[in-house]
């Protein structure tokens, strides 16, 4: 059922890349572009996002670039940002990794895919990151960016990744990550997260 209901979200979210903007796009993706498609996802419990993902990091977006890649479906505008990464929560130790989102800008054309994770250069945040043959991406598009800032205390805590689109809770008694998350200190979600993994682990073993 968690693995039919993760593939459902990603189906709902990874609708067709939809707007384009040609002259009014600064050098941040998607500014001047006015609307997008909708974009409607299933919400994700934590032991879903942890299930999906090969590795979960803490860290800071210092490098990105977008280029035009062939899907399927399609060519379409893809980002890679380099993530300098300040601590491994789960999976393998690495010092950086390439993360690919939907969309961005090449020369003047930009594209915008609502749902997708926006991962902004200097940005920190706790990222559930899974491999996609040999490329890396958010597990759950948005609902696997979880940006950090500051409180007005100076406090590091997790926000909603930006233009999350509709997102409709499953039926049930699930507990949803971005209620477990979202708000939480850095320290307490690097715990919860922590945890949630290992009860995952011990049951299935």
């Amino acid at each position: 059922m968690r693995v039919r209901a993760f593939a459902f979200a990603l189906v709902l979210t990874a609708a067709p890349a939809a707007v384009l903007s040609t002259n009014s796009l600064s050098t941040e993706p998607f500014v001047g572009v006015k609307s997008a498609e909708a974009s409607v996802s299933v919400l994700l419990s934590l032991d879903e996002l942890l299930t999906a993902s090969s590795s979960v990091v803490v860290g800071t977006a210092v490098e990105r670039k977008s280029q035009w890649e062939e899907f399927p479906t399609g060519k379409r505008i893809v980002t890679y940002t380099k993530i300098k990464v300040e601590k491994t929560i789960t999976g393998s130790n690495s010092t950086e990794v390439w993360v690919r989102t939907l969309g961005g800008v090449v020369g003047e054309l930009g594209q915008s895919v609502a749902g997708e994770a926006q991962i902004a250069t200097g940005s920190k945040s706790v990222l559930f990151l899974m491999k996609r043959g040999e490329t890396t991406v958010v597990a759950g598009m948005a609902q696997g960016h979880f940006p950090v800032v500051n409180d007005d205390k100076g406090t590091a805590r997790l926000k909603l990744s930006p233009d999350a689109g509709t997102q409709l809770r499953p039926p049930g008694p699930v507990v949803i990550a971005r209620d477990q998350l979202v708000g939480q200190t850095l320290e307490t979600a690097v715990s919860t997260i922590t945890k949630a993994r290992k009860a995952l682990d011990e049951k299935n073993k």
